[in-house]
């Protein structure tokens, strides 16, 4: 049988009539009288690298024919991939439905780590209006309120990465379909459909800070639970936050909160390979950029594992006017 299918089966599965519960309680009891119970350790803390596919063990249970009598059946074990999404999923489901509009803005707490600034670690707290044409910031205990501006490709605001969210089909085939063939979207590094598909998830996740519908995002986190070889990162983010990411070969991890599975944000951890030769930022003078691509530093690539950059935001509302929190 297909992933899709065993996914969708593990949430689906009927539960037993209460007759047959109350067999196997006591069979439980009987067979663990007298043993000393070990809480199981979080699935982060085993220390052991787990693929993206589910698992498939044997278990004994109690027939569901209400005769008590144990059959043998086939159980999904997720891996610890699929337990974050499945998490995120759930909890994603659990959150309020929004209607957002242009005029509104969103207030977010952010926290970041580039190894570039003066001070690695940063912090920041702003607003920005979901068409991105104005933004705003405390400065010296005064709400300051920047632009109007050019808002630039629509992907690329908060109204706009929600509505591309939530016109995304909620079927797990057609969703992945959908996340690889996205307009607007470059993943440069990239190598296949799968690394594309979870690379646009990453993109569309992090332009829209209110997310997406519960249903769509929900969706998002099971179809993403069926690619195959997906990474766990339990390391500490360098920002001082708890964080769990997952990522595929050649994309950025997608950074949950461990405990609750929020998303958070993302991570960039260099894999030692450079692709292309690195370009200097936009908008450089001649002089400025001629100093750039004297910098050695700018072209060297960092070890494979090293921390490149990572951004989460900690708080996010809707709100209705820059200061509002």
């Amino acid at each position: 049988m297909e992933e899709i299918e065993i996914v969708k089966q593990m949430f689906t599965e009927p539960k037993p009539s209460p007759s047959v519960l109350a067999v196997g309680r006591e069979r439980v009891v009987r067979g663990t009288r007298g043993r000393t119970r070990r809480r199981a350790a979080p699935f982060w803390a085993a220390g052991v690298a787990l693929g993206a596919a589910a698992a498939t063990v044997a278990v004994v249970t109690v027939g569901s024919g209400g005769s008590g009598a144990p059959t043998t059946r086939s159980a999904i074990r997720l891996s610890a991939a699929q337990e974050v999404l499945a998490g995120a999923a759930r909890n994603a489901e659990r959150q309020a439905a929004l209607n957002p509009q242009p005029s509104q803005w969103v207030y977010y707490r952010l926290v970041g780590y580039d190894p570039k600034r003066q001070d690695h670690v940063y912090k920041y707290e702003g607003w920005e209006r979901l068409d991105a044409r104005q933004d705003a910031s405390r400065i010296e205990g005064r709400i300051v309120v920047h632009g109007p501006r050019n808002p630039g490709p629509e992907v690329y605001t908060p109204l706009g990465a929600w509505r591309r969210l939530a016109g995304l089909p909620t079927e797990p085939r057609k969703m992945l379909a959908a996340l690889r063939d996205q307009p607007g979207l470059s993943p440069d590094d990239a190598d296949s459909p799968d690394e594309r598909a979870f690379a646009n998830a990453g993109e569309l996740l992090w332009n829209s800070p209110l997310g997406a519908p519960p249903k769509v995002q929900s969706a998002l986190y099971r179809a993403l639970g069926t690619l195959p070889g997906i990474r766990v990162d339990k390391s500490p983010d360098a920002v001082g936050e708890p964080a769990v990411g997952l990522s595929l070969p050649h994309t950025q991890e997608i950074l949950f909160d461990p405990r609750t599975y929020q998303y958070l944000g993302a991570r960039v951890v260099s894999d030692g390979v450079q692709k292309k030769r690195p370009q200097p930022p936009a908008g450089l003078s001649a002089t400025k950029r001629k100093a750039w691509e004297q910098q050695g530093a700018n072209y060297r690539v960092p070890p494979a594992g090293t921390l490149v950059s990572s951004q989460l935001r900690t708080l996010v509302k809707l709100v209705d006017k820059p200061g509002n929190r």
